[in-house]
């Protein structure tokens, strides 16, 4: 009894022979990509330009509207949006802040300080903006201090002494964030919102550090890239290195061009989806050539051409049914999670595509070109060679 196919083993189609096709249709898609990623730009998440995500839920059912006039009043430039399912009266918000004094503020609260003569040093701290260090040469109250901060703007400050006798250091701690979103949610819905419990999360990311992840992100990508190119040349040879790296590259930057038309905010998960999609279109593109390698060990005078159709031909019902598979499953994630583990899914989704579709039609392509000048570099440098041999001869 012969097992179901959804794609006939002894297919014979020319999937190669719409290579160009394929190739005007990537250049176009990598060309879109490229322009939204310059024109536009991603989305940066919390992770990689700093800032505060926070969930909040409510007692009773709130308005969003409501939400997030209240969140304007007292952190800056709120995107406020419902988290989880309309039951739960919950709302992720997320603003640029990261502590109540920001790098301006802190600023002119050092110049306030160094206003009361006898100073020696401030020292800020990027990781913990929410906190201040000054020293003096000679001893200050804690009143003055209090009294130079509030002159800058912040009322709400402890100052304490640290260090050793006769070194005058002292430690300033400004409100917390997380006290000013429980009070202002309090003020402002009263019995609806517990301060107690109502914040479910909040998480902060300092513009350098948001700034460090980012970079390292980018590296990652490079990296993987440069380790990839190195794995498929000893595990293959040079010929199938380029395509592998050049399908990856295709699907990275059409993904993102993706993320900007749907509005995903690239964070730490999408960046882990994005070396998902690598890893998988990868996995795809080693099935592909491993089967071009071993038709090529018996193939004789067959053109390569007809070897590479075989090998896709013979590998398209595995590849169709696991990308399948895959996509079902992450679809069904995306249509019922919310909030980044849908971004997530969708991340998926599209790199599952994408990364089907380059393994045929980007990495093998790319395979044939690299072999025909490879060959073409040899019998040049053969007749070269012979060339030179014929010269010497003359002699």
């Amino acid at each position: 009894m012969k097992m179901f196919q959804i794609y006939p083993y002894d297919a014979k189609n020319d999937i190669m022979g719409k290579r160009r096709i394929a190739a005007i249709f990537s250049v176009i898609l990598i060309a879109v990509s490229v322009f939204l990623l310059a024109v536009i730009g991603p989305s940066w998440g919390i992770d990689f330009q700093g800032g505060t995500e926070v969930i909040v839920q409510f007692e009773e059912p709130v308005d969003d509207e409501a939400v997030r006039e209240a969140a304007e009043k007292f952190l800056g430039d709120p995107l406020v949006q419902r988290f989880g399912s309309p039951d739960q009266n919950s709302f992720i918000i997320q603003t640029a802040d990261v502590a109540v004094v920001d790098e301006a503020g802190s600023q002119v609260i050092a110049e306030e300080l160094e206003g009361l003569g006898d100073h020696e040093r401030t020292d800020l701290i990027p990781e913990q903006p929410d906190r201040m260090e000054v020293r003096y040469t000679a001893e200050k109250t804690i009143e003055e201090i209090e009294a130079a901060v509030a002159a800058a703007g912040v009322m709400d400050v402890t100052v304490e002494t640290r260090g050793q006798a006769g070194e005058h250091w002292y430690s300033l701690r400004f409100q917390d964030l997380s006290r000013v979103i429980r009070d202002g949610f309090s003020e402002e819905f009263g019995d609806a919102f517990d301060p107690s419990g109502g914040l479910q999360r909040l998480e902060s990311v300092g513009p350098r550090a948001g700034e460090q992840l980012r970079n390292d992100g980018m590296l990652a990508m490079i990296v993987a890239l440069g380790a990839i190119l190195l794995y498929i040349w000893f595990r293959f040879d040079i010929r199938y290195s380029p395509g592998a790296v050049a399908a990856l590259t295709h699907d990275i930057i059409i993904a993102l061009g993706f993320f900007v038309i749907f509005g995903i905010e690239i964070s730490l998960p999408i960046v882990a989806a994005l070396l998902t999609i690598i890893g998988y279109s990868l996995n795809d593109t080693i099935v592909v050539f491993d089967r071009i390698r071993e038709n090529l060990d018996s193939s004789g005078d067959t053109p390569i051409k007809d070897v590479v159709n075989e090998a896709i031909n013979q590998t398209m019902s595995r590849t169709l049914i696991t990308s399948l598979t895959t996509f079902g499953a992450v679809s069904v994630i995306a249509v019922v999670a919310t909030g980044l583990i849908q971004d997530f899914a969708l991340a998926l989704m599209i790199g599952v595509a994408i990364g089907t579709y380059s393994s045929i039609f980007v990495a093998s392509p790319v395979m044939l070109k690299m072999d025909s000048y490879l060959k073409e570099r040899r019998q040049a440098q053969e007749l070269l060679d012979q060339t030179e041999g014929d010269t010497s001869l003359e002699f």
